[in-house]
């Protein structure tokens, strides 16, 4: 069995300085092992499991993680891609659909993905994911939708 946890840093930091969750989740990962809730509290074995865990970095609402808990997985940083990037990708994606289409169209390209991405990028400025907002989660997925519903249109309806 994999166990997958999402947002390692959302825990709360409390005022000894640590993150509860994070706490029971390092026994387990540590031990594979864990009580048994209510009765004697009996120690259960966990068999055959392999604990995966992702991440943003601290700010915004996520808080740093204790480096113990840290040590007892293998890291990897993916870094976001460029702005330079992004543009780059998303405007071949439009270019590539329109190359049919009549050239006042093809002209507007650069300009629709300009504005789909300075949109994106003051939404994700402006509604950052918090506890208390965990809801709010804008990625490039929302980009990728948004041109998905584009490429869906068709020379007589643009």
């Amino acid at each position: 069995m994999i166990l997958f946890i999402d947002d390692l840093n959302m825990p709360k930091i409390d005022k000894y300085g640590t993150q509860q969750p994070n706490a029971l989740l390092k026994f387990l990962v540590e031990r594979n092992q864990l009580y048994q809730r209510g009765g004697d509290l009996e120690l259960r074995e966990i068999v055959d499991t392999q604990f995966v865990g992702s991440m943003t970095p601290p700010g915004g609402g996520n808080n740093p993680v204790d480096p113990r808990l840290m040590s007892l997985y293998t890291c990897f940083n993916i870094t976001f891609p460029s702005n330079q990037a992004i543009q780059k990708i998303y405007s071949s994606i439009l270019e590539k659909h329109v190359q049919e289409f009549p050239d006042e169209v093809k002209g507007i390209v650069e300009k629709i993905t300009s504005a789909t991405l300075n949109l994106y990028f003051q939404i994700c400025e402006k509604l950052p994911r918090t506890p208390v907002k965990f809801h709010y989660i804008f990625n490039l997925r929302d980009l990728s939708r948004v041109y998905e519903g584009l490429t869906l249109s068709t020379i007589d309806k643009f």
